[in-house]
């Protein structure tokens, strides 16, 4: 070093000048060459994704999807394919010849062959009806008391709309969702019905009492139940972020808005209901349920497991997929398998997850996994000792698939009865979709005080 010292002090100034312009240079194709390793790297890490964590759909980058082969008609090979079933028809339209076609000859007595039948579906014309009540006061000849006849119920003060039309406006206002605006649009347009803004919403408001009660209804259900499945979404409320919870089963499900997403609000609404099996992610306010045992959703954690496959083409976490898999597998096939021989799956299923967990993998995103399934080892498989238990929580996402769907179509909500009258709406129709109920007259059964709804989903 110090002869390296003493040569370049020998060095005049533009020969040192040069020396570092040189340097320089190579400084500077050097520094690049690093960004560009380094831009390669960071786009050949897999990105998260749907498919590897729980990102939403939405965001996850489009490409332009692949032509589809157009296919020829009818049912695919091996199928015997179906087509609409014909329905008892309201009109019969009979098509016989009067004249030959070709001679011209009488043919109206002659007996005619049917050959084929075609049906075709289509409604009248939409006309509002208009009902009156008239009230009268009569005296009475014996006791010349003088008595007035009441109107009926449902002439109710201020309520000028029938149940059918207020619940046709609560339905497509709440659940499709559709704007005051669009719904005075479609009533002018289909019916030639005008209804002022404000008549429209005061519609909405009115229902808001009817659809409480089936609301509690729908919570008091829930929270007898056994099995309870829960999730959370962001929504909208002024502005300001809340949080629509849902608490659901097989035949009933309960929607609540709230501002917060911590574990009060399970408080609030399961009240002191302990239920057997409780079923949701991993969030902190969820693993403070009241259940006595919690089955965590085997569906995050396959995700999870793809993003270390993805990254790290780890072999713990690939393999951690197919056990899951298989207990999902069995879990299914259940009722098609004895009873004992099911015995000594679950039994296999079980000790293979045990030694799986006990090997570590290497990098740092599946060892963090496994100290998630580590922890949570009896949560896991709770579904196979209970037939009742799912071994997802895919039931509450696809409770909250619609609401989502309103988040982005209207951004929100504006006032906090809008978001209780749309939570308890959805409560009810959620509830009829599970139980097979056509939708609308369970909406018009509740809001004309009917009981809509049983604890055997009858």
């Amino acid at each position: 070093m110090s002869k390296r010292r003493e040569t370049l002090r020998q060095l005049d100034q533009e020969a040192l000048i040069d020396i570092i312009l040189m340097l320089e240079g190579r400084l500077n194709t050097l520094e690049k060459l690093v960004r560009d390793l380094r831009e390669a790297q960071d786009d050949a890490a897999p990105k998260k994704t749907s498919q590897n964590s729980s990102l939403p759909p939405s965001q996850d980058q489009k490409s332009k999807p692949p032509r589809k082969p157009k296919h020829k008609r009818g049912p695919k090979a091996g199928h015997s394919g179906t087509s609409r079933q014909r329905a008892t028809p309201d009109e019969i339209i009979e098509c016989r010849l009067d004249r030959c076609p070709h001679c011209d000859a009488d043919l109206s007595q002659q007996t005619h062959e049917e050959i084929g039948r075609r049906q075709q579906v289509d409604i009248p014309p939409i006309q509002p009806i208009v009902r009156e009540a008239r009230r009268y006061r009569c005296t009475c000849p014996d006791c010349d008391q003088s008595s007035e006849a009441p109107y009926p119920p449902e002439f109710a003060q201020g309520q000028v709309f029938g149940a059918h039309l207020e619940s046709l406006i609560i339905y497509l206002h709440q659940a499709h969702p559709l704007s005051y605006q669009r719904v005075q649009r479609i009533l002018n347009d289909v019916m030639g019905l005008a209804i002022s803004m404000g008549a429209l919403v005061n519609a909405v408001k009115r229902s808001a009492d009817a659809l409480a009660t089936a609301a509690q209804t729908i919570r008091r259900e829930v929270q007898a139940s056994d099995v309870v499945g829960s999730d959370e979404t962001r929504m909208y409320l002024n502005g300001a972020t809340h949080w629509q919870w849902v608490f659901q089963n097989q035949q009933w499900v309960y929607f609540y808005i709230h501002r917060r997403r911590h574990a009060a609000v399970i408080d609030t609404v399961m009240g002191d209901a302990q239920p057997a099996v409780w079923v949701s992610d991993l969030l902190a306010s969820q693993l403070k349920h009241p259940a006595q045992q919690l089955q965590i959703c085997l569906a995050h954690q396959l995700r999870d497991l793809q993003l270390a496959v993805d990254a790290h083409r780890c072999r713990w976490a690939y393999e951690a997929q197919g056990l899951l898999r298989r207990a999902i597998g069995l879990g299914r096939q259940r009722a098609l398998i004895p009873a004992a021989a099911y015995a000594r799956q679950v039994e296999a299923v079980t000790q293979a997850w045990s030694r799986h967990l006990k090997r570590v993998p290497h990098n740092a995103e599946s060892q963090r996994l496994r100290r998630r399934f580590i922890k949570h080892q009896d949560d896991t498989f709770v579904f196979l000792q209970r037939e009742d238990v799912p071994p997802t929580n895919n039931a509450s996402e696809q409770a909250l698939r619609n609401s989502v769907i309103r988040r982005k179509v209207t951004g929100g909500f504006r006032t906090q009865w809008g978001a209780t009258v749309y939570a308890d709406l959805t409560s009810v129709l959620e509830t009829a979709r599970r139980q097979g109920r056509p939708l609308f007259q369970t909406l018009a059964d509740v809001l004309t005080g009917k009981p809509a709804f049983n604890s055997q989903g009858e």
